[in-house]
């Protein structure tokens, strides 16, 4: 018998309408498998937090976030700021999901109702822009970043074909920025395209930055793309679909458990896939080593 209590904290305005299709679906799914669930849906910005930080002492043993990856960083957060007393729990229903596809969760929201009832809770990493905010995939700074923008504007696409259209468009039109980053014991400056500090390998809806990311080692992946001709970003920038963009004499790689980020230029900035605010230049961004439980496949 599953002994377990979940807690659904539900985006329904995720993924373009996709979480508010598949809610109904999802509900008639835990009904049938007699699962012990209660649930709530947010109202506005950082709603998921709040909840997921006041219902971590109420009797469940696992907060579900269904909705984005956006969602899932909110509920993330809010679990960090009750102590991550319990596991945080995923049932994808965004446009992008890259936490569950890091994490080997279903993508189909019927189908993660199986890691629900068979999976098992792992530590993970949490990316902090100390100070500020954790992340479960990444911060992106410049292209990926106004990609990210684009997409939040678009009605007509979603998912992975707004994303694909967003890159494109932006290739034409995006100018590449100043940056310089500090670790332990190294530094590096050059004019970049995009640049992401990573937990996760995928961003964008399934775009592998970091391809060499395990969000459980205990280190950040710093992957910076310096700017390159229209030409070139035409034909290397797709590269980054599959993670053959490391190969490219244009793109820095690096692992490390903190880095400090500059520049003169005003940044673009996303944080799992959501429009964030960067902090005040310079800001240091380090991993929190095991920081959070998630239920994923055994």
């Amino acid at each position: 018998m599953n002994k377990r209590k979940y807690f659904l904290i539900v985006n329904m305005i995720a993924g373009h309408g996709r979480c508010k299709e598949a809610f109904p679906k999802v509900k008639a799914e835990l009904d049938r498998r007699n699962l012990d669930y209660d649930f709530h849906f947010t109202t506005k910005p950082l709603d998921a937090s709040d909840i997921a930080q006041r219902m971590s002492d109420a009797g469940y043993t696992h907060i579900v976030a269904m909705g984005g990856d956006g969602t899932v960083n909110e509920v993330a957060c809010g679990l960090m700021a009750a102590g991550a007393p319990l596991p945080l729990a995923v049932i994808p229903a965004g446009g992008g999901n890259d936490f569950a596809r890091m994490n080997g969760i279903p993508t189909e929201p019927i189908q993660a109702i199986d890691i629900l009832v068979k999976g098992e809770d792992r530590e993970i990493d949490l990316g902090c822009i100390v100070g500020d905010r954790y992340f479960v995939n990444g911060l992106g700074v410049g292209l990926d970043a106004q990609v990210a923008r684009d997409v939040h504007t678009m009605k007509r696409l979603s998912g992975e074909p707004a994303y694909l259209y967003a890159v494109v468009k932006e290739i034409f039109r995006f100018k590449g920025f100043p940056l310089s980053l500090t670790g332990e014991g190294w530094s590096e400056e050059y004019t970049c395209l995009s640049f992401g500090v990573m937990n996760g390998r995928y961003v964008g809806g399934g775009f592998k930055l970091a391809p060499q990311a395990v969000n459980d080692d205990g280190l950040l992946d710093i992957s910076s793309i310096e700017d390159f001709s229209i030409a070139e970003r035409l034909i290397h920038l797709p590269k980054t679909r599959t993670g053959a963009h490391l190969k490219l004499s244009n793109v820095h790689y690096r692992q490390s458990p903190t880095v400090t980020v500059s520049s003169p230029a005003k940044l673009v900035a996303h944080l799992d896939g959501e429009i964030y605010r960067l902090p005040k230049q310079p800001f240091t961004v380090t991993v929190v080593p095991k920081a959070l439980r998630a239920l994923v496949p055994r």
